[in-house]
């Protein structure tokens, strides 16, 4: 059956109310399958780019005589009973941490040291940050720290017994190595880089000319992919889910500045096995990351255009996107390649989400600027003292840089979301809430896409964590206004005027769910259902899955008025249409 075509704006908008319905679909779509899940509740490892890493707990305990040189010439530390200390020997380029059972918030002194020549000399102490309380982790903890490719490191803990905390234990680990590492260098890169050691030193500007931009990017800055890092999904066990970007936040891994462009995925790899698994996150708690050469790497899973709820920030996750660079900048210098990229991505992201750079915003009911460091929103002296002095300048560069995104402003809401897996077009689905609908014809989704605009990358973990819906193509259902319409495959829309014209479609009256997100996205005006045959002229009433004959102005005026309407409008259809509904009684 063709619909009639209507010109009123109403009609896109009941037309996007539809997909998010109850009844029944025309057509069967295969669904979305499941990943295969291993016990750990992720992907099982059929990807060949996934690289698994091993973690190994050394438990803590009082330093004994043989580590009292440990804290140097001060005896009374080393021998008090509020002191543990843990070593381990390392493999990789290692990310560690410590974690413990008790308070999450302890005021604990925590400082690591490493060593590359199997504990003959060792760095000098950086401390540790105690990471504030998170409702996904299962257990107090430190920030990984990247140590890099050491022989051994050595962690002390102190302040234990004060704060009662138990089961300290130092945590490394080792992020393995695979061909995404080998993918990833660029010797071009590293040429120029400049090394500094352990959280020390300069990393001046970079240049970009070898870089490479790899992944199907949607109209926007080159985004490595999880798959480029090597991500384990098997460890991916957080069930991803949208907020409202509402600013950004920007962080820094801390941790080492000697690292090349082949170890960016091991980095990033380390610092996810450790948020994932150590921490029980399910998923590394940035939605980005750049390395100092400006590579923009894809973080917490669910889709890089989605409003996704990362865990970067306590108190704030729900309302940004958390930006973090590679690399400590308490001292060392923040790379200009570094900041470009961090320009170059938010610029972007802040756009899709129609959020200014410039300004200020409410975030967890304090007034904030919409681009803050971490420090802002937290206790902590990240992203560190080199990138926390540009951000007035990062602001100013991502307002010069938002007029490139102008045509994209607002229009990543998640409402429509397209899945690719490995083909250059693929599923459009429409969200609201929790539930998913596939759209099963181009026809639908203009129709919508009018409405919404493009459709929003997403992630298969995204979609398969959303309860399925009815699949869209053609169906009845009752909209807030509380009329009956269909919309079928190909967007066209027609009203229902009684539970008998639903009826002579297949359909019933009973009331077809509507996601109140979806209730409060659109807005619904009445529209005539009186139609005009192309061929003839003659005027109908449908009414009660019959058409019924309009031969005079003032029937019309006078059925008009019975609905309360106060101006006449008609669509004109097709004979063929018409002569799907009986006839019925006649209107003079």
């Amino acid at each position: 059956m063709t619909a009639p075509r209507w010109t009123s704006a109403a009609a896109t908008a009941v037309a996007l109310t539809l997909v998010a319905a109850g009844a029944p679909a025309a057509v069967a779509v295969p669904h979305l399958p499941r990943p295969a899940t291993t016990s750990a509740g992720g992907t099982a490892g059929d990807d060949p780019s996934a690289v698994a890493a091993t973690v190994e707990v050394t438990p803590a305990a009082p330093p004994g005589p043989g580590t009292a040189s440990s804290f140097g010439s001060d005896e009374a530390r080393a021998a008090s009973d509020d002191v543990v200390i843990a070593a381990s020997d390392v493999s990789g380029f290692a990310t560690v941490g410590v974690t413990w059972s008790g308070r999450a918030d302890a005021d604990l002194v925590i400082r690591a040291r490493t060593s590359d020549d199997d504990g003959a000399t060792w760095s000098p102490w950086s401390p540790m940050e105690v990471e504030a309380p998170d409702p996904d982790a299962t257990e107090g903890g430190t920030a990984p720290l990247v140590v890099g490719d050491v022989d051994r490191v050595e962690v002390t803990v102190e302040n234990t017994a004060a704060e009662d905390v138990r089961g300290v234990g130092l945590v490394t680990v080792d992020p393995g190595e695979g061909a995404v590492d080998r993918a990833a260098s660029d010797s071009s890169l590293d040429a120029d880089g400049g090394f500094s050691p352990f959280g020390m030193g300069a990393g001046g500007a970079v240049s970009l000319a070898g870089a490479v931009a790899t992944g199907d990017q949607h109209d926007g800055p080159a985004i490595r992919s999880r798959a480029d890092w090597g991500a384990d999904e098997s460890l991916m066990t957080w069930t991803p889910r949208q907020g409202q970007v509402k600013g950004a936040i920007i962080h820094h891994t801390a941790g080492t500045n000697s690292y090349t462009s082949a170890q960016v995925p091991s980095i990033i790899r380390g610092i996810y096995t450790y948020h994932a698994k150590t921490r029980g996150w399910g998923d590394i708690g940035y939605n980005f990351l750049v390395d100092r050469w400006g590579r923009i790497w894809e973080g917490r899973d669910g889709g890089v255009e989605l409003e996704i709820v990362g865990a970067h920030a306590v108190g704030v996750n729900d309302e940004t996107v958390g930006v973090s660079v590679l690399g400590n900048y308490d001292q060392a210098t923040v790379s200009d390649a570094a900041v470009r990229g961090v320009i170059d991505l938010l610029a972007w992201k802040l756009s899709l989400h129609g959020v200014p750079a410039r300004g200020y915003t409410t975030l967890d009911g304090a007034r904030e600027a919409r681009i803050s460091g971490h420090r802002d929103v937290g206790s902590t002296a990240c992203p560190g003292a080199s990138i926390y002095r540009r951000l007035t300048e990062i602001r100013s560069k991502v307002e010069d840089g938002q007029a490139r995104w102008r045509h994209l402003w607002n229009t990543s809401t998640g409402y429509l979301v397209e899945y690719r897996p490995r083909v250059p077009s693929g599923e459009v689905w429409f969200v609201s809430g929790s539930t998913r609908h596939l759209i099963t014809s181009t026809g639908a989704r203009a129709a919508l896409a009018k409405r919404l605009g493009r459709a929003s990358y997403a992630s298969r973990s995204f979609l398969t964590s959303l309860a399925r819906g009815t699949d869209f193509d053609s169906r009845w259902a009752r909209v807030p206004s509380g009329r009956y319409v269909m919309l079928d495959g190909d967007g066209d829309l027609m009203w229902a005027t009684s539970c008998g014209t639903v009826r002579h479609w297949g359909g019933d009256c009973a009331d077809p769910r509507i996601p109140d997100r979806a209730k409060n996205a659109f807005d619904v005006e009445h529209i005539s259902y009186f139609a005009r045959s192309e061929r003839t002229g003659y005027l109908y009433r449908l009414h009660d899955g019959r058409r019924e004959r309009v031969y005079t102005r003032d029937a019309w005026w006078r059925l008009t008025r019975a609905v309360g309407w106060s101006e006449l409008r008609d669509v004109k259809v097709t004979s063929a249409l018409l002569n799907e509904f009986p006839a019925g009684p006649s209107h003079r």
